[in-house]
């Protein structure tokens, strides 16, 4: 009995530290994504030529809606797992989940004549594309739950959902990685991450979700 109380003791000790620990990671992620939306994505808003190189200038249009969506997307979606928000406000809450449903439908339609036209190859082209389709089907997923009242089942496809959003921070950050490592061959790193930048955190994310459940 004693050794129970102390273990129970412990594990009530340690849930604190955990939630500290899982704060600071989020956090220092969140700051890597505002990081790379500050030097990648707000850099297509300067419209020339040479930001968009020879490749993206005759889609400009497109590739500019696609970032647009996606930095409208990645700055809302993290107020929505602010709790102050959702307790204080609630329909701010609903009017951000409406902005970042459109968001996304916005950015992921623009991805898709994005990847009709790409030039990497059949592999890229189709990793992105189920990017795009599991991006929307989660988000979907989020909005569907909500509209019939299971907050539970919103807030894991939710979660899914902005994994998939930030997507592209995994994509440039182990991109750079791999540059600066000389790993492999351009085109080569380009279709892994066209895969592994979604792929890998969704894999990892469920198992979290579904460990959580088994306590």
């Amino acid at each position: 009995m004693k050794n129970e109380l102390l273990l129970q003791g412990g594990t009530r000790h340690a849930q604190p530290y955990r939630k500290i620990v899982r704060v600071l990671l989020i956090a220092a992620f969140l700051i890597v994504a505002l990081y790379y939306l500050w030097t990648r994505g707000f850099l297509y808003f300067r419209y020339s030529r040479a930001v968009y190189t020879d490749y993206f200038w005759y889609r400009a249009p497109w590739l500019l809606l696609h970032v647009v969506g996606g930095i409208a997307a990645t700055l809302t979606g993290m107020l929505q797992f602010v709790p102050a928000i959702r307790a204080r406000y609630p329909r701010l809450h609903r009017a951000l989940g409406k902005t970042y449903l459109g968001s996304v439908v916005i950015a992921a339609g623009a991805s898709f004549y994005l990847v009709s036209t790409s030039q990497l190859g059949l592999p890229y082209a189709v990793g992105l594309a189920m990017l795009g389709v599991v991006w929307l089907s989660n988000s979907l997923m989020a909005w569907l739950a909500i509209v019939r009242g299971n907050v539970a089942m919103h807030r894991e496809w939710m979660i899914r959902s902005y994994v998939v959003t930030l997507s592209f921070v995994i994509f440039r950050l182990v991109e750079d990685l791999l540059v600066k490592m000389n790993i492999s061959s351009f085109v080569e790193r380009k279709v892994l991450m066209a895969w592994a930048c979604w792929a890998i955190p969704l894999f990892f994310t469920e198992l979290i979700l579904q460990f959580r459940k088994l306590n």
